[in-house]
């Protein structure tokens, strides 16, 4: 459902500036890779200014390293099946193992149809929760009514405003829009390309979602499959002979790089501290990568 006057109860005055649209056009999540620093301080964070132009400030958010998350295909994934409409997934890798989120992108919106696969806090949506709408500008919103374990919930989720985000360690980031739903949520999205960079849930819990300088702008041909994952020594990785592995650090490192002569690879990772690691393989097909937790 869309709207083109904002929402009564998240009215807002915007100045008559030029804005950044979302648009399915630039929507280029397949094959990118974000770590996931989960704020433990938030500092003088700001979230809640909302307008045209507005600058939030969370260069004061103290944050941890909580995992990896990778956009990637759904083939291949251990749960496609239960969710064939999806044409997008992203597997989150965490201390508590690997989790996937299963999603259908159309020009029109972004629905979840599942989310933490494969751990204990799975939610499957009976019908499916959207996250934005195409094209998304600003005195938009849309209502979002999904269910999950036979509950119906019906949020508004608007655009709020856009401007700059100040990062902790000093980074930034421009032309980025703010939406934020009734239900108490906020997310931050870059907007050329369209990316998560913050999200802020319900219970005021926050991530900030940086961008591993691996698979950024690539796209993955084909799902990675290397277990176990996470691991204590040794990876196991299926390849085609030929393709070439590097193991890389989250500061876009190469750590450890060989060959396939087959269709299974072992890497050893004696000598590699425990941690995230982003696994890139590199073939006549393309480049595949998969987020790796050593613990």
């Amino acid at each position: 459902m869309r709207h083109i006057t904002l929402f009564v109860s998240l009215s807002i005055a915007f100045a008559a500036t030029a804005q950044p649209v979302l648009q399915y056009g630039n929507v280029n999540l397949m094959g990118t890779s974000y770590v996931l620093n989960v704020v433990t301080d938030p500092g003088t964070s700001n979230p809640d200014i909302d307008g045209a132009n507005a600058t939030w400030d969370f260069s004061s958010a103290t944050t941890t390293v909580g995992g990896i998350a990778s956009f990637i295909s759904p083939v291949g994934t251990p749960y496609a099946a239960s969710y064939p409409t999806a044409n997008l997934a992203m597997a989150v890798t965490s201390p508590e193992g690997t989790g996937y989120t299963y999603y259908n992108l159309s020009s029109a919106q972004l629905d979840m149809l599942a989310e933490h696969v494969g751990t204990d806090d799975a939610v499957v949506y009976t019908e499916p929760k959207t996250i934005l709408e195409f094209p998304f500008a600003m005195n938009d919103w849309f209502l979002d009514e999904y269910e999950y374990d036979g509950t119906s919930y019906s949020v508004s989720r608007a655009y709020m405003g856009y401007g700059t985000v100040l990062l902790p360690g000093g980074t930034s980031a421009t032309n980025v829009v703010k939406t934020a739903s009734t239900s108490g949520s906020i997310a931050f999205f870059r907007s050329n390309p369209v990316a998560p960079l913050v999200s802020i849930e319900d219970d005021g819990s926050a991530v900030w979602w940086s961008a591993l300088g691996v698979g950024v702008s690539e796209r993955n041909h084909g799902t990675l499959q290397a277990w176990p994952n996470p691991t204590t020594d040794v990876i196991h990785v299926r390849t085609l002979p030929g393709e070439a592995w590097s193991l890389v650090d989250l500061q876009g490192r190469s750590l450890l790089s060989g060959q396939a002569n087959g269709t299974q690879s072992t890497i050893t990772l004696t000598g590699v501290n425990n941690g995230h690691y982003i696994l890139r393989v590199v073939g006549p097909s393309g480049i595949r990568t998969l987020p790796i937790l050593k613990q």
